[in-house]
């Protein structure tokens, strides 16, 4: 079975499905059966949970509904969560043991998992978790909706990562304060819009079980809709070690179907920096860079054939430390490239003679850095204007009639950076209107009832945002 981290920063402001949890914490109070009342704080923090389990699976239902939930329950576990600035300002240990307890007890919260431990810790497991039928059914006769539900906007967003990728605690640290205050403006705007794809539900359906089982866990599940706000994460305790955006749904998906991705309902389109950490490392090196860096010509790979393989190997050796084996990269074969990994791996070093110092020096995550500092200058113009600019690491998805303006945003950021200007490639997206179904968004009371899923979300979003 699929499974997740449990996800508490999950909330929504939609009047119905707000006014049902508030009274289903309300009757899950009284079937306590308390002695004494709580106090009021610990009860905020109790219904806060409740609010917080439920939202989440149900999230996770609409995401795959046979996607498990592991959350964790114990003292301790909690009690270290609460004191974490990545954890929200609800989470207390026994009101949030207690609101799972009830939740499980009238049976809207069901454990598919057990937990599991080893004494030496190797194999534990958390206890895993789905909403049963009873919470489906009633939040769904509230008109539940993936589109009502959206991230805190208070939850930490400035992550910082160790050498073994675990999250570090920090303080009051100054650049992590306006890296935090910049983000919240770009997801301001984006949680201001609606992004989904224009595909059929039948076809939308057969994408999302393939995908089963591929998640990414440094992004958003595929198709999790809700998801449409950004973290980042730095790397190596270091403030200038990645610092790219994640979290959002569309940086998860394949690459084929961003095409499909309609802001509003309108279609996008994709504007692609041209070899951005080659560029990068072009400009710092005062070196005319040469139109694709990843073309390598005349050389026994041909032109254009394995241009990806030479991109992630290109990437593979900057980010590689020099320490162990660099490892075979994913996607190559001996079969089809017609080498072994070694000999084209040595091949792409030797087509590289200028940056051959940076090969093995694990400078990548610096580069990364200083693409996310651009990535972030670039959305920060459109969070400027109202519009939603969504990242793709080296790339960026607007409103189609958009493109020129971001074409010249990207190209004018990134000559800031670094005292060039860098090609950018675009690509129109399909549109806002798919092969079964010519009609405009508007749709008559009848015909509501059959909408296909992508204009259903939008419409539960444009009504949330007019109540």
């Amino acid at each position: 079975m699929p499974s997740r981290p449990f996800d508490p920063q999950w909330t929504t402001d939609a009047p119905k499905l707000t006014a049902y949890l508030r009274q289903m914490c309300k009757q899950l109070t009284l079937l306590e059966g308390r002695d004494r009342a709580r106090p009021i704080g610990s009860q905020v923090n109790f219904e806060a949970s409740i609010k917080a389990i439920a939202l989440d699976l149900y999230r996770a239902h609409e995401t795959d509904p046979a996607l498990e939930v592991g959350i964790a329950s114990g003292s301790n576990t909690l009690q270290k969560m609460k004191q974490s600035r990545y954890a929200p300002d609800f989470l207390s240990p026994r009101s949030f043991q207690d609101a799972l307890k009830i939740l499980i007890r009238e049976g809207l919260v069901l454990q598919t998992t057990r937990e599991w431990h080893e004494p030496n810790g190797a194999n534990n497991r958390t206890a895993r978790y789905q909403a049963s039928e009873t919470l489906l059914e009633g939040l769904s006769r509230k008109g539940a909706s993936i589109a009502l539900l959206s991230r805190y906007s208070g939850a930490e967003g400035i992550f910082l990562k160790d050498e073994k990728k675990k999250l570090v605690e920090y303080g009051n640290v100054e650049f992590a304060n306006g890296a935090r205050d910049r983000l919240q403006q770009i997801n301001k705007v984006l949680s201001s819009h609606w992004m989904d794809l224009a595909l059929a539900d039948d076809e939308f359906s057969r994408i999302n079980s393939q995908l089963a089982g591929t998640r990414d866990n440094e992004g958003a599940l595929p198709f999790d809709f809700s998801a449409r706000t950004l973290h980042r994460v730095f790397n190596n305790n270091d403030w200038e070690q990645g610092g790219r955006f994640y979290g959002a749904w569309w940086m998860a998906i394949p690459s084929d179907l961003r095409k499909y991705i309609l802001i509003d309902g309108k279609r996008t389109t994709e504007v692609d920096y041209s070899g951005l950490h080659a560029n990068m490392l072009y400009a710092m090196e005062g070196i005319e860079a040469p139109n694709d860096p990843y073309d390598l010509g005349s050389s026994k790979y041909g032109p254009k054939s394995h241009r990806k393989l030479i991109k992630r190997t290109f990437n593979a050796l900057l980010n590689y430390n020099g320490k162990g084996q660099l490892g075979q990269i994913d996607g190559f074969t001996e079969a089809v490239v017609g080498v072994p990994w070694r000999e084209f791996r040595t091949d792409v070093v030797n087509s590289f003679p200028e940056f051959s110092k940076y090969f093995g020096s694990g400078v990548g995550l610096r580069l990364q850095y200083k693409d996310s500092a651009l990535a972030e200058r670039v959305m920060l113009k459109f969070a400027s204007m109202d519009y939603p600019c969504l990242p793709v690491h080296d790339s960026f998805l607007v409103h189609h009639e958009l493109q020129e303006e971001l074409t010249e945003v990207m190209q004018t950021e990134f000559e800031k950076m670094f005292g060039v200007t860098n090609r950018v490639s675009f690509e129109i997206g399909i549109g806002e209107a798919v092969s079964h179904s010519a009609k405009p968004i508007e749709w008559t009371p009848t015909e509501l009832e059959t909408v296909p899923g992508y204009e259903q979300r939008l419409r539960d979003f444009r009504e949330k945002h007019l109540d």
